[in-house]
């Protein structure tokens, strides 16, 4: 499982090939893509996935998936909006700050416009589409 904020209240929350139940928060099937709001206690969104979610990382109303290569998914629908098949990432599943299995390497712009990838020969940039696009 991995989670990331999304901002004060929504948590974008991902599963493998488990099922997350647990009294306080009601049941998540495998392989999903969720939003939870604290707010609300309870999920605002929940979407199957035909991938591997693996790491998030927040951008606004949508997440980067790195597992395999970088996947930009909308987190209302689950659909995914961008790939970058030709970059390599860790198949790690999981948040990051698990210190002890390393994890992939990334970081987005501030403003949400572009993702660098660490690779084996350098960083790799690339451009975000626009919220609207």
């Amino acid at each position: 499982m991995s989670a990331c904020w999304l901002d004060q209240d929504r948590l974008a929350v991902a599963t493998g090939d488990y099922v997350l139940d647990d009294e306080e928060v009601p049941t998540m099937g495998p392989q999903q893509l969720g939003v939870w709001s604290l707010s609300r206690r309870r999920w605002l969104h929940r979407n199957r996935t035909t991938f591997e979610v693996g790491t998030l990382m927040a951008e606004g109303s949508r997440v980067v998936s790195l597992h395999g290569h970088p996947r930009l998914i909308d987190v209302t629908t689950g659909s995914v909006l961008a790939e970058w098949p030709e970059l390599d990432v860790s198949r790690r599943d999981g948040a990051y700050g698990v210190t002890h299995v390393r994890g992939p390497v990334a970081a987005l712009h501030p403003d949400g416009t572009r993702l660098a990838v660490a690779q084996a020969e350098g960083i790799a940039l690339v451009e975000l589409p626009a919220l609207d696009a």
